[in-house]
């Protein structure tokens, strides 16, 4: 009995630390932070331990950045600005439908043999 309540206990404990996982997830993505108008943070790719893709609206224009603890680098300007991004997005039904890994990375390497 007192190795069924073990159990019982660290279940308890791994699914509280799932849901605060999950939650801080949900609510991670709604937190803006900065009130620039100019400049907005479209989506970000964690690459590693401080090492992540940027895609970025500056005035309307889309650019990715890659960003390491000691670095910042822009990688590429993107042909489409933050309008085209978002309804490329968007399925027939008006939810925001996000585009695999794989799709993404062709695109951004699409763009930069364009150049």
């Amino acid at each position: 009995m007192e190795y069924f309540q073990m159990i019982m206990a660290l279940i308890g404990v791994l699914a509280l630390i799932f849901v605060v996982f999950w939650l801080m997830k949900k609510f991670n993505k709604h937190i803006a932070v900065s009130d620039s108008k100019n400049m907005k943070i479209l989506e970000r790719i964690n690459l590693g331990p401080d090492k992540m893709l940027l895609l970025l609206s500056v005035c309307g224009k889309c650019m990715v950045v890659g960003v390491t603890a000691n670095h910042t680098e822009k990688i590429c300007d993107l042909e489409q600005t933050e309008e085209e991004l978002t309804a490329e997005t968007l399925s027939a039904n008006g939810e925001k439908q996000n585009p695999s890994f794989k799709e993404s990375l062709k695109t951004v390497i699409g763009n930069m043999k364009k150049k």
